[in-house]
């Protein structure tokens, strides 16, 4: 296999990531909101501020994304 296939394949592996990295980022900010609502009680704030700061982490791994793509 030559380099530039290899390459190829390298830079699809990554992006085909990237949804995973959505979703597990979304996932994981309601997780820790609704774990901590529940030890303080504060149903559901801190449950709509983790998810927000989730959706931020995902946007901020899209638009590395975009960055690195505009590199290549």
């Amino acid at each position: 296999m030559n380099k530039e296939i290899a390459q190829i394949f390298k830079e699809l592996s990554y992006y085909s990531s990237l949804g995973l990295q959505v979703g597990i980022s979304i996932l994981l900010g309601i997780g820790i909101g609704i774990f901590l609502d529940q030890h303080f009680g504060t149903t559901p704030v801190l449950m709509l501020i983790f998810l927000g700061l989730g959706i931020a982490a995902a946007f901020r791994n899209l638009l590395l994304a975009i960055k690195r793509s505009k590199k290549i």
